[in-house]
């Protein structure tokens, strides 16, 4: 996904009049979209237009699209959702080619990958953002541009709390000890770009990983050759600590929760694999709370509008109800789950989970990610056994 490579200049919405097509300007127009935005939200008025355009296609990154989709038809009849679970690479490659061919499929884009999708697709006019007006007030700024944020994701340590009374390690650093050789679980940053976030959070915070290091061994890290910093330091000791790299979240918290050794593994999941457990009660794993320097890394989940949008009255419906309301509800339910963190202010937090501001976490930047993210994966593949 990082080595996308166009020819075509990328230019900001807020240079419409040069940087876009006039197709594009008369659509936006058209959309009432960017500059041509209504400052008031009308359900009503939306919905009548929508039930016009009759459907609305949602490319998601969540197979939950199969939850929110069919309460959006019974909450709007008239209005077909045709949902589609396409990873966050494939997206990306998808809209960028119908785009390209001027095949106008997407309405609404629903993808992790902030960095990707504001470099490849919003600076180029690929897709437009949009916040409906009457929960601006409710949404903070930062979660509001470049992008609308759906919600924030965690990805967090954990370990199997039946066989292991307390959990097993304190410190990212305790992965690297030779205790810890081939029973640490991670995604596979090559399949799931999430990963490749998680490992910029932690290179990015480098000089806070170099104290860790002294506290958990006493002594000042020696950087292996070639390599810049404590976070990449990181990095390959544990791929060196013979790493098992898996193909899912899913598959790393089941590893975990269903183990039946004495010492069973530990692993770096989604957060939110924690609802699985009301699944399947044999899933036996939670996350550790008191890792130092951080217990994981919070990403982002965006929205948007792709250009050109059949549909955008429906579009603008199906965002307002992926946001929910103050009691989680609504579009929002799927995801109103312990480790996803509504960017509604006026949501009351989930059963059961602590607050974000209590988790000791790092934020992926998007510009970080952007600027690193082939770097990291270059070195993770050249580090590989």
């Amino acid at each position: 996904m990082f080595a996308i490579i166009l020819i075509a200049p990328a230019v900001g919405q807020k240079e419409e009049a040069e940087g876009l097509s006039p197709e594009t300007a008369a659509w936006l127009k058209s959309a009432a979209l960017g500059d041509y935005a209504s400052e008031t939200f009308d359900e009503a008025a939306l919905y009548e237009a929508a039930k016009i355009e009759g459907e609305v296609s949602v490319y998601s990154y969540s197979s939950r699209v199969f939850k929110f989709g069919p309460t959006f038809e019974e909450k709007y009849p008239g209005i077909k959702v045709n949902g589609f679970d396409i990873d966050s690479p494939e997206i990306v490659t998808k809209v960028l080619a119908e785009q390209n061919a001027k095949n106008y499929m997407a309405d609404v884009i629903f993808i992790k990958d902030p960095s990707v999708v504001v470099h490849e697709l919003l600076s180029r006019g690929l897709v437009f953002n949009y916040v409906p007006p009457d929960l601006k007030r409710l949404i903070a700024k930062d979660y509001q541009e470049p992008l609308l944020v759906h919600h924030t994701s965690v990805d967090a340590l954990i370990y199997n709390n039946e066989k292991v009374s307390a959990p097993p390690i304190d410190s990212l650093w305790d992965l690297t000890k030779d205790e810890w050789k081939g029973r640490f679980l991670f995604p596979d940053p090559q399949k799931m770009s999430e990963f490749v976030e998680v490992l910029a959070a932690i290179i990015e915070n480098s000089a806070g990983m170099a104290v860790e290091y002294k506290r958990v061994f006493g002594k000042e890290l020696v950087l292996s050759p070639g390599v810049e910093n404590a976070g990449y330091e990181w990095i390959l000791r544990t791929l060196n600590n013979d790493l098992v790299i898996m193909g899912s979240t899913n598959d790393v918290s089941n590893a975990v929760g269903l183990s039946d050794q004495a010492n069973p593994p530990v692993g770096l999941t989604a957060f939110s694999r924690l609802r699985d457990k009301g699944k399947n009660p044999n899933l036996k794993f939670d996350v550790m709370y008191n890792v130092k320097p951080v217990i994981g890394v919070a990403t982002k989940v965006v929205m948007c509008i792709a250009n050109q949008a059949k549909h955008p009255n429906a579009a603008k419906l199906m965002i307002h109800w992926m946001l929910g309301d103050e009691k989680g509800g609504n579009g929002y339910a799927p995801y109103y789950v312990l480790g996803n963190f509504s960017v509604r202010n006026d949501v009351t937090p989930v059963k059961g989970s602590r607050s974000m501001e209590d988790l000791n976490l790092w934020f992926a930047d998007p510009e970080f990610v952007w600027d690193e993210g082939q770097k990291i994966l270059e070195f993770w593949v050249a580090n590989l056994k």
